[in-house]
């Protein structure tokens, strides 16, 4: 998913905790509410983009029904395992080890292009966005979702003044990459050039529930591509981190369960 080499999903350890920790409390609550709001999507022919886990990919197996398919496609080989994985059972989906900057499909392939949370990676977003363009069906559509900044994004940002705190801000600034660098402006500029006939953004949020409470929000951090960074610390500024992120994350609000609140900008544009 991440072609960046400062939040890399390489290992395969990594791509494991991020399916087992994040994709659950995360990224499936995000997934579900993206289905439920856009398509129909029975008998549709859907692109997921920067697919990871295969998280919406999968769910979209079940959505578009025998008649429909669903194409995973992503550059990281670890994640694409856990996703076919995850979908063998579903013979309408297949995973595919592609750039987004050179899709690995004919023009006029899909009716819709979904990628969460994968677009902000990308190295050449505008070559991306034309090759979304290109491999949409005429009238199709795509939907991209980025997080807002760290700011908005409450439990992350806690994350990152944890680090601060403890003057790690080498590991913080990493935490960053998935949030602080891809303004709105630059996201529908994007798809703009790309030649899309309409294009919109509008800002959806949701909380973020970890039932588990602060022992499952540290395990998250630790899920995160900045875990081997943590885990490289020494044992005693560990322990800083931990005090740190505890005391702020009791912060984000009265219930235990409650990490704050997760912002994301969704692009809709169509063809």
């Amino acid at each position: 998913m991440v072609q960046s080499s400062s939040f890399d999903f390489g290992d395969n350890s990594i791509a494991s905790a991020y399916a087992d920790v994040l994709v659950p409390i995360l990224f499936e609550p995000w997934a579900q509410s993206l289905l439920e709001e856009y398509g129909p999507w029975e008998g549709r022919s859907v692109l997921d983009l920067a697919c990871g886990t295969g998280i919406v990919a999968n769910l979209l197996a079940k959505e578009v029904e025998s008649s429909g398919s669903v194409t995973g496609m992503d550059m990281n080989e670890e994640m694409l395992g856990i996703a076919a994985a995850h979908g063998e059972s579903q013979p309408n989906v297949r995973f595919v080890a592609c750039s987004a900057e050179r899709l690995d499909c004919p023009d006029s392939s899909f009716d819709y292009v979904i990628c969460q949370q994968g677009f902000q990676f990308f190295s050449d977003r505008n070559a991306a966005a034309n090759e979304i363009h290109r491999v949409l069906c005429g009238g199709g559509t795509t939907i991209v979702s980025v997080w807002k900044p760290v700011s908005e994004c409450q439990f992350f940002g806690t994350i990152c003044d944890a680090l601060a705190a403890i003057n790690e801000h080498e590991i913080a600034n990493m935490m960053r990459v998935p949030f602080d660098f891809m303004p709105r402006t630059e996201l529908v500029e994007a798809f703009e050039l790309a030649g899309f006939s309409t294009v919109g953004v509008s800002r959806k949020e949701k909380d973020l529930l970890m039932s588990g409470g602060i022992q499952q929000a540290i395990q998250a951090a630790y899920s995160t591509p900045i875990g081997p960074s943590l885990r490289a610390l020494a044992s005693d500024t560990q322990a800083e981190f931990v005090e740190a992120l505890t005391s702020r994350a009791a912060q984000l609000d009265g219930d235990s369960a409650m990490m704050g609140k997760m912002v994301s900008d969704v692009l809709v544009a169509t063809r």
